[in-house]
């Protein structure tokens, strides 16, 4: 079986049963976009992450980017605020409108394309840099979102993911509260695989630990985010308090379900 068959596979996988879909209102899915802006915020007070270097290190002086996926600029706004043009694609509506705005707040012009990857390729255009941070675990048919990348970048394609699935510490708690077992995969190491079967290219990573992503207001914030994802009903909502108590962690004033994640940033040039 090849890397991109097991990459489905292990996505189609993931997939919640239908049973346990229907019987809550709420979709485990749903992204809020002020989760992305706590992302982005902490990121950028921090120091340049390895997958930031890797795209700085590709850029050529005044080189444009291409970040697909883009959510709320995280991967991109930075780079242009250094000067880069940026052309950015996102498929949620309210993600491209905060990008805007926040691009707008910043003083700098970002091309926001709505639409998905890679149907938005050829509205897109080409770029110096393609950059993907955090997507590719959303996508099963990844061959062809690759091989689009690739043809779009004059330089080079910088992919930031987890380590794992990103729901892979869900796992005991779906267990926990529905017998549900998860798939162990997929993961980084599959991802660069699957990359060099896509394009031909071996790519090259770098692994680095970074404070979970997710960060909570207080502990109902928490709760109630993770009770939709685990599917759980409001009158749960007291037992998933319980089941995630232990793990919560507390950092700088902010919680969040576990303290720390391990990133991998793979790149390869064209």
């Amino acid at each position: 079986m090849t890397a991109a068959a097991r990459w489905r596979e292990y996505l189609e996988a993931w997939a919640l049963p239908p049973s346990l879909l229907a019987a809550v209102p709420d979709s485990p899915y749903a992204w809020p976009a002020g989760l992305y802006r706590r992302a982005q915020e902490a990121e950028a007070a921090g120091p340049p992450t390895p997958t930031a270097r890797r795209v700085l290190a590709l850029l050529p002086p005044g080189g444009s980017l291409l970040d697909v996926g883009a959510g709320t600029g995280r991967a991109s706004l930075p780079l242009a605020l250094l000067g880069h043009p940026v052309t950015a694609v996102e498929c949620n509506p309210g993600m491209a409108e905060d990008l805007r705005s926040s691009a707008a707040a910043a003083g700098v012009a970002v091309r926001v394309v709505e639409g998905s990857w890679p149907e938005a390729a050829g509205v897109a255009g080409r770029h110096d840099v393609g950059v993907c941070a955090h997507v590719v675990y959303d996508v099963a048919d990844l061959v062809p979102f690759l091989r689009a990348l690739h043809a779009a970048a004059l330089v080079g394609v910088v992919l930031e993911a987890g380590d794992r699935h990103p729901w892979a510490n869900l796992i005991p708690y779906y267990r926990a509260l529905h017998g549900l077992d998860r798939p162990d995969g997929p993961t980084a190491d599959l991802l660069a695989e699957v990359v060099a079967e896509a394009v031909g290219v071996e790519p090259e990573a770098e692994r680095w630990i970074v404070p979970a992503r997710m960060r909570f207001a207080d502990l109902p914030e928490l709760v109630e985010f993770y009770r939709c994802r685990l599917l759980a009903p409001v009158a749960r909502a007291a037992e998933v308090a319980d089941l995630l108590a232990p793990d919560v962690v507390e950092r700088d004033g902010w919680l969040s379900l576990g303290g720390e994640q391990v990133t991998a940033t793979l790149w390869w040039q064209v």
